[in-house]
């Protein structure tokens, strides 16, 4: 009985054994390297507002390129408001040129007015000149040559005139600037609520742009869940996609400490079985303790498990979906 049992002790010491070794001889590999599998990780489209499906460009099984366009979005009560917008704009640059013809036309109504007195004072003084010129030439002879017609009262007369015309002039210029300042004051005021109304409509332009979708990444339509003209709530999915390459890798740690592969750590990632085809991933988290894929298992009977570790590699690389990779 004694013998019976130590050699059950024995043969689960062997399995132990037997464990450790294909565990360090198959999946641990370097200190530098473990192995994984690339992994696509599918995303679904969602909106963000309520909106209307106007059209799908899309059908299931379709394949997509980066920027392409999949689903036409509009929403009603987005455009009201950018109607209402463009109306008020409208309106106001509108008013804003009224008020600049108003401006115009009230300077020239300012002019036209002293103008008439002007041309009244002017015709007065020329009147009064020509006068004076006359007696000047018929008293030339009797007074020796002598002018004295700067004294006389016709000239005092001509220079209180030239004084009236010179106040009705600055009278009429300090009202052209009254009005200039007053429609400068009103149209910058229209113009600011102008800039304001459109940053408000091109922030709502923007709004209305990203209603639409477009594919992020090249792949295939896996499912479209709406249909055109339908209304949908926010964040509704409305399609989903699944990538054509891998944009992940799930790399498993047996017998490593995960620290040797800290968050943010830059890794390299090749297939296993062509080492050329390599790209630059990122470690962005951990997962649990595992009993590793099929495709990392070997023909044995005894399970290896192993540390999860994500990677995140670039969409741009030639990896298949499931392959066995190699992480360094």
């Amino acid at each position: 009985m004694i013998r019976k049992t130590n050699w059950f002790y024995v043969l689960v010491a062997l399995m132990m054994v037997a464990m450790l070794y294909i565990s360090g001889r198959y999946f641990k590999g370097s200190g530098e390297a473990t192995i994984g599998i690339a992994q696509t990780s599918e995303y679904k489209v969602k909106t963000e507002k309520s909106a209307l499906v106007k059209s799908i460009n899309i059908v299931p099984g379709m394949e997509v390129t980066e920027g392409d366009l999949l689903v036409e979005l509009t929403s009603d009560a987005l455009e009201v408001e950018i109607a209402k917008l463009t109306n008020r704009i409208a309106v106001n640059r509108s008013e804003r040129a009224e008020k600049a013809k108003l401006a115009n036309a009230e300077i020239s109504y300012i002019r036209a007015q002293n103008g008439i007195k002007i041309e009244e004072l002017d015709a007065v003084i020329l009147e009064m000149e020509s006068e004076i010129k006359m007696n000047d030439a018929l008293t030339k002879e009797f007074a020796s040559g002598k002018n004295t017609s700067d004294d006389s009262p016709m000239s005092i007369k001509i220079r209180s005139l030239r004084q009236q015309k010179q106040k009705h002039l600055e009278a009429m210029n300090i009202k052209i600037e009254d009005v200039k300042q007053e429609s400068t004051t009103e149209q910058q005021l229209l113009e600011n609520q102008i800039i304001l109304l459109e940053s408000e409509l091109k922030i709502l332009e923007t709004e209305k742009s990203k209603l639409n979708k477009y594919a992020t990444a090249s792949g295939v339509v896996k499912n479209v869940y709406v249909k055109p003209g339908e209304q949908v709530d926010s964040f509704t999915p409305l399609l989903e996609i699944n990538p054509l390459h891998p944009t992940t890798a799930v790399a498993y740690l047996v017998g490593k400490k995960p620290t040797a592969y800290g968050v943010g750590k830059i890794v390299s990632v090749s297939s296993y079985d062509q080492r050329r085809n390599s790209v630059q991933g990122k470690v962005i988290g951990y997962g649990s303790v595992s009993e590793l894929p099929d495709i990392l298992q070997k023909s044995t009977a005894i399970q290896a498990f192993g540390q999860q570790v994500f990677i995140e590699i670039p969409a741009e690389n030639a990896f298949f979906n499931g392959e066995k990779v190699l992480i360094r």
